[in-house]
């Protein structure tokens, strides 16, 4: 049996590299993660809507409903998150936003994505500052 020379694999391998892997507008892409109640308990059986700003308005691309754990996935089409204008790719602004509970409090997070991407833990914040005495003198904390 008789192998390839390493030149010949060596240039092989340098150009599966350089050629890149670009996604087609109908290709699928993921977006994942988790949502918290206040407390820290998971999120489960609530809908979740991911919008997209579109001439200043969001609109929906894609639902989903938490699982009991509180994950959720969302599966869009690559060219439903980059906007193909004037001949240059712009990423698209996305939104993401947690039900209010009983209170009004919710979260969101704003992002723009190209390919899969694992959002972090969304879960209200209960912003209610406090300064504590440290050694080295007043500090903000937050509960």
């Amino acid at each position: 049996m008789r192998h390839a020379p390493l030149p010949f694999l060596g240039l092989g391998l340098l150009a599966s590299t350089l050629s890149g892997c670009e996604r087609y507008p109908e290709d699928p892409i993921f977006a994942y993660g988790r949502a918290r109640q206040l407390e820290g308990a998971p999120l489960a059986g609530e809908p979740l809507t991911l919008e997209r700003l579109s001439d200043g308005v969001y609109s929906p691309l894609s639902t989903t409903t938490t699982e009991a754990s509180g994950d959720f996935l969302f599966e869009l089409l690559s060219g439903d998150a980059v906007d193909a204008r004037n001949l240059e790719e712009q990423q698209a602004r996305l939104r993401l936003t947690l039900p209010a509970d009983a209170t009004g409090r919710g979260t969101f997070i704003l992002l723009s994505m190209r390919d899969d991407v694992e959002l972090p833990t969304l879960q209200p914040w209960d912003a209610h500052p406090r300064v504590e005495a440290g050694p080295q003198g007043p500090s903000v904390a937050f509960p």
